[in-house]
């Protein structure tokens, strides 16, 4: 039985999700970047870049309201929109692939493990990368979905 009331979010949490995962995304696109990229010379060799504190600190700062507004879409916009299974699918999936973000940036934080550290980051930084084009699709197909025909 398809839920007739609109899955539709509120501005103010469209723009909530989107700035905020916006900053995530920039913000550990250009850690990664300058992590691998973007090496200073020192007195004893290359060295990090000094930016990259300060990134993971921009980083972890967003998180606060993504995780805020992530939370918010289990009040009403997943059951609301429930009922249409291929959005249920892709928002199954977006979901599944946040929780392993907020899994693997745990572990990255509280782990000390290299060898351990090593596997959460690239399994974090790959799903981090793909993760803006799956909510895109999400949020196009939905615009879609409602478009009278």
């Amino acid at each position: 039985m398809r839920n007739t009331r609109s899955a539709r979010l509120a501005r103010w949490q469209i723009m909530l999700l989107t700035i905020s995962g916006g900053l995530l995304w920039l913000s550990g696109a250009a850690w990664l970047l300058l992590h691998y990229y973007g090496k200073t010379s020192g007195e004893f060799g290359p060295q990090a870049n000094p930016l990259e504190p300060w990134l993971l600190r921009l980083h972890g700062l967003a998180l606060i309201p993504a995780l805020l507004g992530f939370g918010g879409l289990f009040v009403v916009h997943m059951p609301r929109g429930w009922g249409t299974v291929v959005q249920r699918n892709i928002g199954v999936g977006l979901t599944a692939l946040i929780a392993v973000l907020i899994v693997s940036g745990y572990l990255l934080y509280y782990v000390g493990a290299e060898a351990f550290r090593s596997w959460a980051s690239v399994i974090h930084w790959g799903i981090g990368i793909a993760v803006p084009a799956i909510f895109i699709w999400h949020y196009v197909h939905g615009q879609n979905k409602r478009r009278p025909r």
